[in-house]
């Protein structure tokens, strides 16, 4: 099939890229000349795992332009990846996507052959019928359903895995205006992904509604376990690890996103939980658990910096290591880490910080306020307190160690997804987000697991610690 890739940004690119990967023939268009330019010269202009790889592989299938006529009228179907920032209500934006219409239709118009356009971006409920629907139909003069098709098809994707999850779906959504459109976005999607997903075949608003309200109930799942790790730090023998672990074993609930730590972050999550309240309240209702929700969220990062206060005065040093919002990208939009940074800045402590990708974008946020290290082992020097925000696999292979030798006299470690709670101290005290301190000063986890036997042990894996799981973009 001929595919025309409007905006070839984080999730844009990626998606075209997929797409040419499986022989279809793609047309990436993007206003920004510098970005086209770069592609066709056979850069990648986006930092995302497994990309670089997989454009070079397929850029036989691929052609850039800034020609959007050119796109439509060579293509069978436009996918409009373009950002949806929300407005100063909470609702998305429809000034991109807009102005995307408002350059295809002259195409479309001249095009005698039906053509499907698809909105992968977010957009509020009731927004394709009730803008973008007429507004094609205005400046086109066709109908839509008869002469073109429209679609709300958004990805489900988190940034640092997005091709991964593009071809690997669970969920397929796609809204469609008609049934000619539906079949046609179906047949083009079953032959790029990998997996077996569910196909949820719906109309326009029952999709926008879908794509909103399942990344709401994400992050509730989120808060809830973050909230019952603030409970079970004050029970003494309390492991939230223990708990969620058990909890995720049934059907009715699913491990994912049941790990209590950091809250979410990102581009996505966070205006989608105020989005989702401003739908509400534009249908005449009101949404009860998605304000509270926000409020766990944030109540996170000030126990995070009590935490620090009842252990250094203003003036001391903090070593934070991580400032993305998540591990595998650089973005620190909406970063808790980053949040807590400025916080501490503020007050008036010394802030050292270390991540792996994600330092040139903290500084920028920060206004270059604190100290970067491009090593873990400086950000902890001389700290009172060294804090383990984002769970990066490069600090599962921390030497504990060189890090307490790093640290000023009497350091303690404040570890936020618990990576570090079989590790040998020598010098650090130890508090670990989840889990109550016993009267030592340090954790202690109470795990069945570690003194069932061998064969009992096998026979029950609910008690088997889950992995590090942490809020994904979608």
């Amino acid at each position: 099939m001929n595919v025309s890739s409007v905006g070839l940004g984080k999730l844009g690119l990626c998606s075209a890229a997929c797409f040419a990967s499986k022989g279809h023939h793609v047309i990436g268009v993007d206003s920004n000349g510098r970005h086209v330019d770069a592609l066709r010269d056979g850069q990648c202009p986006i930092d995302e795992t497994g990309l670089p790889a997989l454009l070079a592989r397929c850029r036989h299938n691929m052609e850039f332009t800034t020609n959007y006529g050119h796109a439509v009228r060579d293509s069978d179907i436009t996918l409009i990846t373009v950002p949806t920032p929300s407005d100063a209500t909470g609702r998305f934006s429809n000034t991109d996507l807009e102005a995307v219409l408002d350059r295809i239709a002259p195409a479309l118009r001249a095009k005698s052959m039906f053509h499907v356009v698809g909105v992968v971006s977010t957009v509020m409920p009731g927004t394709c019928e009730r803008v973008f629907k007429p507004r094609l139909e205005k400046l086109t003069g066709k109908l839509c359903g008869r002469d073109f098709g429209l679609l709300y098809n958004p990805e489900f994707v988190a940034l640092g895995s997005v091709v991964s999850d593009f071809l690997h779906p669970d969920l397929l959504l796609i809204g469609a205006s008609d049934g000619r459109s539906a079949r046609i976005a179906r047949e083009l999607y079953s032959t790029v992904v990998e997996s077996n997903p569910c196909y949820a075949l719906m109309g326009l608003t029952n999709a926008e509604i879908t794509k909103l309200s399942l990344n709401c109930y994400v992050t509730m799942k989120i808060s809830f376990a973050n909230e019952l790790a603030a409970i079970c730090e004050k029970i003494p023998g309390a492991d939230v690890d223990v708990v969620t672990t058990a909890i995720g074993a049934d059907v009715r609930v699913g491990r994912k996103y049941l790990k209590g730590g950091l809250g979410f972050g990102g581009p996505c999550f966070p205006r989608d939980n105020l989005a989702f309240q401003r739908c509400a309240e534009d249908a005449g209702t009101c949404a009860h658990l998605s304000p509270r929700v926000v409020e766990v969220n944030v109540e996170i990062v000030n126990r995070l910096c009590a935490m620090i206060r009842g252990h250094a005065e203003p003036g001391s040093t903090v070593a934070l290591l991580g400032l993305s919002y998540k591990p595998g990208t650089h973005v620190v939009e909406e970063s808790q880490p980053v949040m807590v940074a400025e916080k501490l800045l503020d007050a008036g402590y010394v802030v050292r910080m270390h991540d792996p990708k994600a330092l040139e974008s903290a500084a920028e946020v920060l206004q270059g306020r604190g100290i970067y290290c491009n090593c873990p082992y400086d950000a902890a020097s001389n700290a009172s307190v060294v804090v383990m925000l984002t769970p990066w696999p490069e600090y599962n292979r921390l030497d504990i160690h060189r890090l307490e030798e790093r640290a000023g006299s009497l350091p303690l470690l404040i570890d936020c997804w618990r990576i570090y709670r079989n590790a040998p101290f020598r010098k650090f005290t130890y508090r670990a987000f989840g889990t109550a301190v016993q009267p030592s000063g340090r954790n202690v986890y109470d795990s069945l697991a570690s003194i069932l036997h061998p064969d009992d042990r096998r026979r029950a894996p609910v008690l088997e610690r889950p992995p590090v799981q942490h809020p994904a973009l979608t």
